[in-house]
C-alpha cells in the first residue's frame, strides 16, 4: 500500500511552530517511504475562519520547502460529498437526528455535573422522535456510537490505546445549520483521500476512538495513527493557536532561513543518537516516528538562533544570496546593482545570527544618512575636519580603480599629510557614511558602499561642518 499522509490545518489562526511540527514529521514519513503528503485546509468553521490565515498557511510550508503532492483540498468545497454521506448514514440507521433543545442540554449537563456524573448526551433521540422527523424543528445529526465493546488502536508513538464505547457519547456530525462537524469531516476525509498515516497532536487522541468508530460504520479501512507530544512556551503554557504562539511568519520576517527552522523544529521531540544538526537530505533518511519522544518540548529560542548561525555560514553562498534576496524584498529593501552582494555577505554575515541582524546593522549600505539625526555631530564641524574630507573627496574622486587595497593606501596618505592617527580619519569618514562612530574595518565600509556614494556621501558632511562650523 502507498503510504500516504497529510497536513490539515485550520485557518483560524497562523501557522505556528506546532503546525509546522505536524507538517514537517508527516512530510517526512511520505517522503522516507516514497509516498504523498495532502494538504488539506479545514476551512468548515466560517465564523473564524480567515483568508489572510489560508495565505499564512500555504506561504510558510512553501518558504520552508514542505511542498505538497496533492492538494490543496479545501473542505468547504467538499460539502456535497460530506452531505450525502450523511443522508446515507440516516438511511441506514447509523446515524440519527437529534431534536434536542439547547436549554435540555444545558440542564443536563448541569445535572451531570452537580451528580458528579462525565457530562455526555443521554441518547433521548436515538430511538425516538419518530413523530418529530417531518417535523420543522431544528435538529443535529448524531453518529450512532456502538454501545458495547471496546476501541482498540496501536499509536505508533504511544503504543497500545484502547477506550471502553461506555465513554463515548453520540457526537454531532451535523450542526442544525446543516454543516458538517470536524470529526465528520476529518474522517470522511481521511478516507476518500486514502490516508493510510495520520500524524498529528496529542490534543487529537480523545478524538481517534470516534473516528475510528466512525470509519468503521461505514466499513472503510482505519489508518496508522501518530500522535505527537506538546510543545511548552518558555513559561511552559503550551503552543496554540489561543494563546498567541508566534507565526512561522515572524521566524521568516526576523531573517530565519528554512534548514535552521526545519532543523530546530525537527528536534522538537525527535533525536537521533547525539546529532544536533541535519541536513534535508538526512532528514528525510533518518527520521522514524517510533524515535519520537512521548514527552513534552520546550522552545529553545537561543538552540534556533545558533542553527541560524551555522546555516548561514555553511550553505552555499548562492542559497544565502537567495534567501537573502528574498528577504530584503518582503521587506523592501533595495540594494544598489553594484554593490557586491556575494562578498558583503561573506565578509559580515559571520557576525550575525539572522538576516534581520545583518541588515539593521548596515542600514547605510541602502538607505541614506540625515546628518542631522547623528548624535554629537556637532563635535566633527572644525577646520581641520574640513581639509581632511576636501583632501580625501578629491583623491576618491579621482581613483579610478574601486579596490580595497587603493582604499586603503589614499587613507594612509591622508594620515601623514595631516598627522593625525589612523583611528581619528577612520572615525570621521564613519560618521560621514553611516552616521556611526563605530563600524566594520573602514576601507570595507568604503568599499561596499560604492565610489558615487562614498562621494556623495562625503560631500554632504563638507557641506553640513561648512555650514555649522564655528568660525
Amino acid at each position: 500500500m502507498k503510504v500516504k499522509t497529510r497536513f490539515s490545518p485550520s485557518p483560524t489562526g497562523c501557522l505556528h511552530i506546532g503546525g509546522v511540527r505536524t507538517a514537517l514529521y508527516s512530510w517526512l514519513f511520505a517522503q522516507k517511504y516514497r509516498g504523498s503528503f495532502i494538504l488539506r485546509i479545514e476551512d468548515t468553521d466560517t465564523k473564524r475562519v480567515n483568508n489572510d490565515y489560508i495565505q499564512d498557511i500555504l506561504y510558510g510550508l512553501n518558504y520552508l520547502g514542505l511542498h505538497w503532492d496533492e492538494g490543496p483540498f479545501y473542505q468547504s468545497n467538499r460539502l456535497d460529498i460530506y452531505k450525502n454521506i450523511i443522508l446515507y448514514m440516516l438511511k441506514k440507521g447509523i446515524a440519527y437526528k437529534c431534536y434536542c433543545s439547547q436549554e435540555r442540554l444545558d440542564r443536563l449537563r448541569k445535572n451531570q455535573i452537580l451528580n458528579k456524573e462525565k457530562p455526555r448526551y443521554d441518547r433521548k433521540c436515538r430511538e425516538y422522535c419518530i413523530v418529530l422527523k417531518k417535523s420543522n424543528i431544528p435538529f443535529v445529526v448524531r453518529f450512532k456510537n456502538p454501545l458495547e465493546g471496546i476501541v482498540k488502536f496501536n499509536d505508533m508513538i504511544r503504543g497500545s490505546i484502547h477506550i471502553s464505547n461506555h465513554e463515548l457519547d453520540d457526537f454531532i456530525i451535523q450542526r442544525s445549520n446543516g454543516m458538517p462537524t470536524y470529526n465528520f469531516c476529518v474522517v470522511i476525509d481521511d478516507w476518500k483521500m486514502n490516508i493510510t498515516h495520520v500524524i498529528r497532536g496529542e490534543d487529537h487522541v480523545n478524538n481517534t476512538p470516534r473516528q475510528i468508530n466512525l470509519l468503521n460504520a461505514l466499513n472503510a479501512p482505519v489508518p496508522l495513527y501518530a500522535h505527537v507530544s506538546m510543545i511548552l512556551d518558555n513559561s511552559g503554557i503550551k503552543l496554540s493557536k489561543r494563546n498567541q504562539s508566534r507565526s512561522i511568519t515572524s521566524y521568516i520576517n526576523e531573517g530565519f532561513i528554512p534548514e535552521a527552522i526545519l532543523n530546530y523544529i525537527l528536534r522538537l521531540g525527535w533525536s537521533y543518537k547525539d546529532q544536533e544538526v541535519f541536513s534535508i537530505h538526512e532528514m528525510k533518511n533518518l527520521f522514524n516516528i517510533e524515535n519520537v519522544s512521548k514527552s513534552p518540548s520546550m522552545i529553545n529560542d537561543k538552540k534556533l538562533l545558533w542553527l541560524n548561525h551555522y546555516y548561514l555560514n555553511s550553505l552555499p553562498i548562492k542559497t544565502i544570496i537567495s534567501y537573502f534576496s528574498i528577504f530584503c524584498k518582503n521587506k523592501k529593501i533595495f540594494l544598489d546593482t553594484d554593490i557586491d552582494i556575494q562578498n558583503l555577505l561573506k565578509e559580515f554575515l559571520c557576525h550575525h545570527n539572522t538576516l534581520q541582524e545583518f541588515i539593521s546593522s548596515y542600514v547605510y549600505f541602502y538607505k541614506d544618512i540625515n546628518l542631522y539625526n547623528v548624535d554629537n555631530i556637532q563635535m566633527y564641524c572644525s577646520c581641520i575636519n574640513l581639509k581632511i574630507l576636501k583632501f580625501l573627496y578629491k583623491k576618491f574622486f579621482l581613483l579610478t580603480c574601486w579596490y580595497k587595497s587603493d582604499i586603503l593606501c589614499l587613507l594612509k596618505q591622508s594620515i601623514k599629510r595631516f598627522h593625525v592617527c589612523f583611528k581619528y580619519i577612520a572615525t570621521l569618514i564613519r560618521i560621514g557614511i553611516s552616521g556611526k562612530k563605530n563600524t566594520p574595518n573602514i576601507s570595507s565600509i568604503i568599499f561596499y558602499i560604492g565610489k558615487n556614494r562614498f562621494l556623495s556621501r562625503i560631500h554632504n558632511l563638507i557641506k553640513y561642518i561648512q555650514l555649522h562650523m564655528l568660525v
